[in-house]
């Protein structure tokens, strides 16, 4: 045989592929004998996806106010730096200033009227006015302590002298007594002198030296000094029982001074309290009419730009955005996706305003998710509310980029690991389940 002789052998079919065919289902099997491991074994990472935007850790700090009114000044607008304590914008406070200095006169006049009475009460010698009312400069409470201090010595003389009428009739009734016990003691000085010189002639008619008539006269002068004792007797008697009602009236007179001392100071202390809480509501009013910035931040969402401008009551003004306060995200979760979201779970946040390709996937962790659902205002769509927090690790990463309140992201928050089989047949076993429960 010829080496170089390249015949086939007669047998050998040219067209017959088994053997190509068995090497290809020998390949198909091999690999999906790998799919299958690997779809068993090989873990993949699960997440949740979900948007959301970039806010103060702290809140933004809305501005109201309680009473609204005018803008007669307005001193800043959307995209200014304040620092606390600047003013933002001024309202119209003329009103509110008028009412204050009607409450303040009001004040001065029944402080000064509280003031009088008391010293009144206490049977003060002068009146002692409150710190409120030492500045004498002030004309309002000059004239209010002038015209009290008038009124209280005026007060004070007149009832001082009607003590003092009543107490000089007493003194009055007190010597006319002492007049009359001095003549009831010469009645009786008297008397005693009539009943010895009447013994006597007694004795002298008994032995015929005097006549009886001389005896009678006696006797007449003695009964006459006996009605004339009896007579003072009474009319002292008269005199200390004008005494005692005279003292009574003393008392009477002090006590309904006190009486209407102590009402009317009731009364003016009723008013006094009043009108200091309306003074103290106006100007808290007046303090208000000036909006100063709580925090150092960013003007946002201003709600007026004129001048005359109304502001309602209660109503938002404007936003400040803290500066140089921590950043966290706020990312909507899918309520589909809620069961799988915890406290705690990492996840991947991606700034989409920034360039992909500069910007650097950070990390961060889930702090907080809302208890119940929300709605969105302006999908209506509903989610929950993950707060993620970046990491220090983030931050230092992200230095070279200006991150701002309100930016957009996207947060894929790690939910676990679970197999290529896991998720391929999960669907397919849960509508499985749920075939089986439907009636």
């Amino acid at each position: 045989m010829n080496p170089n002789n390249t015949t086939l052998p007669q047998n050998f079919d040219l067209t017959d592929d088994r053997p190509i065919r068995r090497i290809g289902i020998i390949v198909t099997l091999a690999t999906l004998g790998v799919f299958g491991i690997w779809s068993i074994l090989a873990p993949i990472d699960g997440a949740a996806i979900a948007t959301g935007y970039v806010v103060v850790k702290s809140h933004k700090k809305t501005i109201q106010h309680l009473d609204g009114g005018i803008v007669s000044q307005l001193l800043v607008k959307d995209g200014d730096i304040v620092k606390k304590g600047d003013l933002l914008l001024t309202l119209d406070g003329t009103e509110n200033k008028a009412q204050l200095e009607i409450a303040r006169s009001k004040f001065i006049t029944l402080a000064a009227q509280v003031a009088r009475l008391e010293a009144e009460r206490d049977h003060k010698s002068q009146v002692v006015y409150p710190e409120a009312l030492s500045d004498v400069s002030d004309p309002r409470i000059l004239e209010a302590r002038n015209t009290e201090n008038q009124i209280f010595l005026a007060r004070k003389n007149a009832h001082e002298g009607e003590m003092a009428v009543l107490r000089q009739r007493i003194d009055q009734l007190q010597s006319k007594i002492e007049g009359l016990n001095g003549q009831s003691r010469s009645k009786q000085d008297l008397i005693r002198s009539y009943s010895e010189e009447a013994r006597d002639l007694k004795e002298l008619l008994a032995e015929g030296f005097v006549n009886k008539q001389r005896l009678q006269e006696m006797e007449r002068n003695y009964s006459s000094s006996l009605g004339d004792i009896s007579g003072l007797s009474s009319e002292i008697a008269s005199s200390q029982i004008q005494i005692g009602e005279t003292k009574l009236q003393i008392l009477q007179l002090g006590k309904k001074f006190q009486e209407d001392v102590t009402g009317k100071l009731s009364e003016v202390q009723t008013d006094f309290h009043e009108v200091n809480q309306k003074m103290l509501a106006t100007k808290d009013k007046v303090q208000r009419i000036d909006i100063k910035a709580p925090v150092s931040g960013r003007i946002m969402e201003l709600a007026v730009h004129t001048l005359g401008g109304v502001i309602q009551p209660g109503h938002p003004i404007l936003d400040i955005v803290p500066q140089k306060e921590e950043l966290i995200v706020n990312a909507q979760v899918s309520p589909m996706d809620i069961d799988r979201v915890n406290v705690g779970l990492i996840a991947e946040i991606r700034f989409t305003a920034f360039k992909q390709a500069i910007t650097p996937v950070t990390e961060g962790k889930v702090i907080n998710l809302s208890a119940d659902r929300l709605i969105e205002e302006k999908t209506g769509a509903p989610y929950f509310e993950a707060q993620v927090e970046l990491t220090p690790e983030s931050y230092h990463k992200l230095k070279h980029l200006a991150l701002v309140p309100g930016m957009p992201v996207e947060v894929l928050i790690k939910t676990g690991t679970r197999t290529a089989y896991e998720y391929l047949t999960n669907p397919i076993s849960n509508a499985f389940a749920r075939s089986f429960r439907e009636d």
